[in-house]
């Protein structure tokens, strides 16, 4: 059986509130991160940004990661509002800030290459109208 968690964490990073979304399974780790905008995010507004906009959500991929799951059945109500209480007062878990990173770094490098592969198709065009011109002007009239 493949057990999926998910975990939903609102961090304001000035100037801007931001989404995190995390999902575990038995060999994955999967992060995404959502900009919400300058101002605080209401319940309602992040209800349907889970419920709506859930398959716009791009995850980056980390296939090395390995973990124990652990299933849990029942949770007592004063424990379980004791662990959401911490986990309101901690930050991102460095894994999720570590696996954006890469993304981020991915896509820096995706847009160099992008960039250098533009700039030498437009060179070399740019070259090649210089010398059908120069051929042009040297034809007899």
């Amino acid at each position: 059986m493949n057990i999926i968690t998910s975990q939903l964490t609102i961090v304001f990073e000035p100037p801007f509130y931001k989404a995190i979304f995390e999902r575990k399974s038995a060999n994955q780790y999967e992060v995404a991160q959502v900009t919400l905008g300058t101002s605080e995010p209401k319940t309602p507004a992040i209800i349907q940004l889970v419920m709506k906009n859930w398959r716009n959500i791009h995850f980056f991929r980390k296939d090395s990661y390995s973990s124990r799951i652990a299933i849990v059945k029942h949770v007592n109500p004063k424990r379980q509002q004791r662990l959401a209480n911490k986990a309101m007062t901690h930050n991102t878990s460095t894994k999720a800030q570590s696996t954006l990173k890469e993304q981020f770094e991915a896509a820096k490098q995706q847009r160099k290459h992008l960039t250098v592969t533009e700039r030498n198709c437009c060179q070399q065009r740019h070259y090649l109208q210089k010398k059908a011109k120069r051929i042009e002007k040297h034809k007899g009239h």
